[in-house]
């Protein structure tokens, strides 16, 4: 219960922080993920979500220099650490 509580706090701290954007995300959502959900068919992203929101995106084809880069900075223990806990939005 105390910790549902701080969750509330924290959120409307942030909430307030964000002044005339919209922050989605801790103990303001039911869902408790920590990653973004990229969802495809036939090989083409047709949507990212972060819990239940829909996020914009933009898909780029790129060459096989660049998604050789990408994955290794994927699986890079720097980014297997990192945890999103909102998004700030207009």
């Amino acid at each position: 219960m105390l910790d549902r509580l701080k969750n509330k706090l924290r959120w409307k701290i942030k909430q307030a922080a964000a002044g005339d954007s919209q922050y989605y995300g801790d103990g303001g959502t039911i869902h408790d993920t920590a990653w973004l959900d990229v969802e495809t068919h036939c090989g083409t992203v047709v949507a990212v979500w972060f819990r239940c929101r829909a996020l914009p995106f933009q898909q780029t084809e790129v060459d096989g220099y660049r998604a050789t880069e990408m994955e290794s900075l994927t699986y890079s223990p720097e980014v297997r650490g990192i945890q999103i806990t909102g998004v700030e939005f207009k």
